[in-house]
C-alpha cells in the first residue's frame, strides 16, 4: 500500500496527503502500480466526460477531458515531452541536448510539441463515438503507463549523476516488468476486448523504436524522455484504434 500511495502521489495531483517513509528502490518496486494509477486517471477523465457531456456538446466535453488530464497529472508528462523535444530537435551534441532538456525554460520545439499533443488528443477523440470515447479515455492511460515498464527495463540512464528518471531507471527487474505488463494487459482486455491486443502489439513496436531513437540521440533515457513516452503513447493508442477500426 505504501508504494501504491507513493506512485499515486508521484504520477498525479490527487490530494493524498500522507507522509511516507521512502527507501531506496521503492519507486522502482512501485512500478507494478503504474497500470492501476493509469486506470484511476482514466476513470477520473471518464467522469469528467460523462458530466460535461450532459450539459455541453461532445466536442466541448472532450476539450474538458483533455484539459483535466493535464490537471490531474500536474502536466508532469507534458513537461517531459516539451523538454525532450527542445533537446532532441536542437541539432546539438548529446551533452548540449541534455543541458537544454534540463533548462526550465520552454523553447520553440517544446511549445509546438505541447500544442500538437493537446490538439491531436482532441481531434482523435472527436473521431470516436460516445461509446468508443468512454473506453479509450480509460484505456489510453493504462496502456501508456504499463508499457513504460518496457521503456525503463534495462535502459541506460543518459545523465551523469541523479535525476527524477534515476528513481526508476536501473531499479526494475524482469519479474516486476512482467507483473506490470500482465496487470495492464488484463485491465485493457477487460475494457476493450480483442481490440486491446492489436493496440498493445503495435505499441510494443513503438516502444522498441522509441528506445532505439532516444538512445541513439542521447545515450539512454531520462525522466523527461519517460514523460514524453507517456504523452506520445496515449496519442498512439487513439491513432491505432482508429486505424484498426478503419481497416474493419
Amino acid at each position: 500500500m505504501k508504494r501504491f500511495i507513493l506512485i499515486l502521489q508521484f504520477l498525479t495531483r490527487i490530494p493524498v496527503n500522507l507522509s511516507i517513509d521512502v527507501k531506496e528502490g521503492d519507486f522502482g518496486k512501485g512500478i507494478v502500480y503504474f497500470p492501476i494509477v493509469g486506470f484511476i486517471i482514466g476513470l477520473l477523465n471518464l467522469l469528467v466526460y460523462l458530466f460535461t457531456s450532459r450539459f455541453l456538446s461532445e466536442d466541448i466535453a472532450k476539450v474538458f477531458v483533455v484539459l483535466f488530464n493535464v490537471l490531474v497529472t500536474g502536466g508532469l508528462h507534458l513537461d517531459g515531452l516539451a523538454d525532450t523535444c527542445d533537446g532532441i530537435f536542437s541539432a546539438r551534441s548529446k551533452e548540449r541536448m541534455l543541458e537544454i532538456m534540463r533548462d526550465s525554460r520552454i523553447g520553440t520545439n517544446g511549445s509546438i510539441a505541447i500544442f500538437f499533443d493537446l490538439f491531436l488528443r482532441w481531434i482523435l477523440l472527436n473521431n470516436l463515438n460516445s461509446y468508443e470515447s468512454m473506453k479509450l479515455i480509460v484505456i489510453a492511460p493504462i496502456i501508456s503507463r504499463s508499457l513504460m515498464s518496457l521503456v525503463i527495463y534495462k535502459a541506460p540512464y543518459a545523465r551523469p549523476g541523479e535525476g527524477l528518471g534515476k528513481l526508476f531507471i536501473g531499479h526494475l527487474n524482469l519479474s516486476r516488468t512482467l507483473i506490470t505488463l500482465i496487470v495492464g494487459c488484463s485491465l485493457s482486455f477487460a475494457i476493450l476486448k480483442s481490440s486491446a491486443f492489436v493496440i498493445i502489439l503495435f505499441s510494443i513496436v513503438l516502444v522498441y523504436l522509441y528506445r532505439k531513437y532516444i538512445t541513439k540521440k542521447i545515450g539512454g533515457m531520462t525522466g523527461d524522455t519517460l514523460g514524453a513516452w507517456n504523452e506520445l503513447s496515449e496519442i498512439a493508442v487513439l491513432m491505432i484504434y482508429i486505424f484498426v477500426r478503419g481497416m474493419n
